[in-house]
């Protein structure tokens, strides 16, 4: 196996036991938020915030693993009449639009997340730029993907 390959098998081990620990401390901080609000009539201003920013990181981390394993939706039904030749130059092209949108993404939302290091969130109290950082770090991570593809390829 190519050592790249290994890296980026590393890496993906990790993004998917991120997403994993997330999933499990949204589902338990939801039942507790429930427990709460419905059994003793209270609530905490936190839980529904913790659970929104962690379901945030897990769908930009799930996309970059999705992305990576090709468990994305495609729509592939036009594309497969096309030839070799064309398949390849669609193929190309929609990879180059796609790591420019994500090269965006990353940019801006650096941006934003380095704007908003001030800003406190209401119930956590942490700075807004945790959260915005997701937006960075996700694009990146998705577009590291067809970095992976030509040292899979080798192996």
């Amino acid at each position: 196996m190519h050592r790249m390959t290994k890296v980026f098998d590393v890496g993906e081990k990790l993004i998917n036991g991120i997403i994993s620990v997330l999933l499990m401390l949204m589902t338990i901080v939801i039942f507790y938020q429930v427990v709460l609000r419905y059994a003793f009539q209270a609530a905490n201003i936190w839980a529904e915030e913790f659970a929104r920013y962690a379901f945030i990181w897990v769908v930009l981390l799930g996309s970059a693993s999705a992305m990576r394993n090709s468990k994305h939706i495609k729509i592939d039904f036009l594309v497969d009449g096309f030839s070799d030749r064309s398949k390849w130059v669609l193929n190309n092209f929609v990879c180059l639009a796609m790591g420019s949108f994500l090269f965006c993404l990353a940019v801006y939302g650096f941006k934003i997340a380095l704007k908003t290091g001030n800003q406190l969130s209401a119930g956590l109290h942490v700075p807004m730029s945790f959260m915005y950082m997701s937006i960075p770090v996700g694009a990146v991570l998705i577009w590291w993907t067809p970095l992976s593809r030509p040292f899979e390829a080798r192996s």
